[in-house]
């Protein structure tokens, strides 16, 4: 994961995620203080990652497309800056998902008292279940 780190932040310039898939997964935000936004990149063989685009977490749900049966790595950013903008503080969450094909996912992210928690659930709408992820199926690269 630390090497996939690196180079999600050396990616080219930011760019919006094209919005062609239909929505499958739901980022649910109460990060009122901190500024919030999502990376997608599509997890190759070998843990090799290509930048698919950045969407801003700007309102308390936001929802995207991701294709299902493809790997996709994802990073949650939050950043923040003081009043007059003399420091600030830039941390991640990244984690893989191999989203199921008419499966729906809700990421729930919020932040407390300098404290960031993100949490993955997969929802199956035909049978109405609601179950959350584990660590051990987010982190697939390892």
């Amino acid at each position: 994961m630390v090497v996939m780190l690196l180079f999600a932040g050396c990616a080219s310039p930011i760019k919006p995620y094209a919005r062609v898939l239909p929505d499958n997964l739901e980022i649910v935000s109460s990060t009122e203080s901190v500024d919030t936004s999502l990376d997608i990149y599509r997890l190759e063989k070998q843990c090799e990652v290509t930048y698919l685009g950045t969407m801003t977490v700007d309102r308390e749900t936001v929802s995207v497309g991701i294709e299902p049966g493809k790997p996709a790595y994802l990073v949650i950013g939050f950043s923040s800056s003081s009043f007059w903008g003399s420091s600030s503080s830039y941390i991640n969450y990244d984690f893989t998902l191999l989203p199921r094909k008419g499966y729906r996912y809700r990421v729930r992210v919020s932040y407390a008292d300098a404290i960031y928690n993100v949490i993955v659930d997969e929802i199956d709408p035909k049978a109405g279940n609601t179950r959350e992820m584990s660590e051990n199926e987010l982190q697939q690269c390892g």
